[in-house]
């Protein structure tokens, strides 16, 4: 296994039982291999382990109640159970919903994404919620909210002539080389997609029209659709990058687009509060926090305040991210 690889094996026997998490993997982008060379394995065969009924859950969190036991997670949303076997890397679904209605549901796929998630994060990729492009090489990542111009800025960039590596939905990794394990640095950071498909609202389908013919609904919510990116751009996929560049994105009342360089230490604070797994996840905790602290000691961090200009021509955002004048920008004033 590549260290900045991720992929999923099956071995068990039942297709019907496991179709829901084969699914999500693919969603998720991850390749299928050989059980035995993946990174996570799925199985029907049901951990063996002392009921939990009598003890209080781990994690409890919004209608969702994780249980320990050894190095086994059991995650239960409703009727839902999954568990995971975090030691040996084994998903096991106990109860899902009937897999001709789970397919088309968003709650499915989120409550199975969580949990794949969860097991990601003790492989050492974590979750941000941020989409990447890549030009002549450099990487540039672009985070905020729901509704701050993520995927807007990507296609944008698609437009320009770049390369995408995901829309909203990246995984963030540390590695290390063996000498860097023992002086304690870093040999490299790298992103890749969180997602294969990108999520874009009817409004965004208005204002890309070209993909109104490739948008599904499947495994989205009801105000979103999923384009297939590898149809319409076919070869500007980047699987890995690593990043030079991250910027907030925001959306500006005004007509020009602005740039305002960041400190590092403001930068950090913004990633801290975009994920609630910092403060919930106490196992990967301080993993996860050093590796954003080392993805915005990697980068160059702005606010990118999206004006009208580039609403009216996303593909002018690529006058406003040339590599040399951005480094003398956050240089100069951050």
């Amino acid at each position: 296994m590549s260290s900045a690889s991720l992929s999923f094996g099956v071995a068990g026997q039942s297709a019907r039982q496991l179709s829901l998490v084969i699914e999500t993997c693919r969603y998720l982008g991850l390749p299928e291999v050989a059980p035995e060379a993946a990174d996570i394995i799925l199985t029907d065969d049901r951990p063996n382990f002392p009921s939990h009924e009598k003890a209080g859950p781990w994690l409890a969190w919004k209608g969702l109640t994780v249980h320990r036991q050894n190095s086994c997670l059991t995650f239960t949303y409703g009727a839902w159970q999954v568990v995971i076997d975090t030691a040996r890397r084994l998903v096991t679904p106990i109860a899902l919903a009937p897999s001709g209605d789970a397919l088309a549901s968003y709650d499915c796929y989120a409550f199975l994404r969580l949990i794949l998630l969860f097991l990601l994060r003790r492989l050492g990729w974590f979750e941000l919620h941020g989409g990447a492009c890549v030009h002549t090489g450099r990487g540039y990542i672009f985070v905020g909210a729901s509704g701050s111009g993520k995927t807007s800025a990507v296609l944008g960039l698609l437009e320009a002539g770049w390369d995408y590596v995901s829309d909203d939905a990246l995984l963030v990794r540390q590695v290390f080389s063996n000498q860097a394990a023992v002086d304690g640095a870093v040999s490299a950071l790298y992103v890749r997609a969180g997602r294969a498909l990108f999520s874009v609202t009817t409004d965004g389908l208005r204002r890309f029209p070209h993909l109104q013919p490739h948008a599904e609904r499947r495994l989205q919510h009801v105000e979103k659709w999923i384009v297939d990116p590898a149809a319409i751009w076919s070869g500007r996929h980047e699987p890995v990058a690593q990043p030079d560049f991250l910027f907030f994105c925001q959306l500006r009342d005004a007509e020009e687009t602005q740039l305002q360089p960041l400190p590092m230490a403001d930068a950090l604070a913004r990633l801290m509060v975009s994920t609630p797994w910092l403060a919930l996840d106490r196992d990967t905790a301080e993993a996860h926090l050093a590796t954003y602290r080392k993805l915005i000691e990697s980068c160059y961090s702005f606010t990118l305040l999206m004006g009208r200009d580039v609403l009216h021509c996303p593909s002018q955002l690529a006058t406003y991210l040339d590599a040399q004048e951005l480094t003398q920008l956050h240089r100069t004033y951050a």
